[in-house]
């Protein structure tokens, strides 16, 4: 059986994550374009999950689960009244429930053992890899620019683009749209390019017959910046409370099309 180690260090980590989600997390199906709300036991399983990508065996989600809420009991900052029975039955229904909504897959360990992973394509405001930002400097100046029509009608038509290949290719074609769009050469970190950029697609959402989301706008915004030779990223992040999905555009950490504290109102699931 896996065991969760409990030197005071991990108690630490183990009570540190637990306050930061014991209001629960956020998920993000990319396949299937669904958010879903985890409570805030149900986060701390994920990351159990989240350290586990070979799979893990509910027996020994179990057994690590307990471990760390018997440290973290320990430690006097929080308390889990739970057995070992019970957190199993729940264990295995929260299991049922995720699997269900195609979040986690089951695949056969080589002695026919259920093992749990988590699906291509699913992130999680839980996970370690993505540090949530710090920054609090102010949103990106948008000084006056003066676009052309040439540059309004190549945002314009990047806006349609992106538009139809949501409604006809779906979410996760216009997510790999965005992964695999190449940065141009040379490479540039301009601040008046991405002024102008951001301006283009400004402008032309203004003539666009519908209202853009924040997804096709930092779509659009984060590949005109790319064939500029701008590194670009896109974020995709969401609220906790309620959830709701958001997304923007950064150079270098600094947001572009919001202002910098979106990045403390939302947790950051996806950078593309």
């Amino acid at each position: 059986m896996m065991q969760a180690a409990t030197s005071s260090a991990s108690v630490s980590s183990f009570t540190e994550r637990a306050q930061r989600h014991r209001d629960g997390s956020v998920l993000l199906s990319i396949a299937d374009d669904r958010i879903c709300k985890l409570n805030g036991i149900g986060a701390l399983t994920w990351m159990v999950l989240e350290e586990n990508p070979a799979g893990v065996t509910i027996d020994d989600l179990v057994e690590i689960l307990g471990d760390q809420f018997e440290a973290i009991n320990a430690e006097g900052k929080l308390r889990y009244e739970v057995s070992r029975e019970q957190l199993r039955n729940d264990t295995v229904r929260f299991l049922k429930n995720i699997t269900e909504l195609n979040l986690v897959q089951i695949k056969l360990s080589r002695d026919g053992q259920q093992l749990y992973f988590i699906k291509d394509g699913v992130s999680g405001t839980t996970s370690s890899k993505v540090a949530l930002a710090t920054s609090v400097q102010a949103a990106l100046p948008q000084a006056a620019v003066t676009v052309t029509k040439r540059e309004t009608l190549t945002a314009f038509i990047a806006l349609l683009a992106f538009d139809l290949l949501l409604k006809f290719r779906g979410f996760q074609s216009l997510i790999n749209k965005v992964e695999h769009w190449p940065i141009a050469e040379p490479r540039t970190t301009d601040l008046q390019t991405c002024r102008r950029v951001r301006a283009m697609v400004d402008r032309a959402q203004m003539y666009y017959p519908k209202k853009a989301m924040c997804l096709q706008h930092s779509a659009v915004l984060t590949c005109l910046l790319r064939r500029r030779g701008v590194p670009a990223e896109m974020i995709l992040a969401a609220q906790e409370f309620p959830p709701k999905g958001h997304a923007w555009a950064e150079v270098q950490g600094e947001v572009v099309n919001d202002v910098q504290s979106v990045k403390h109102s939302h947790r950051i699931l996806r950078r593309l």
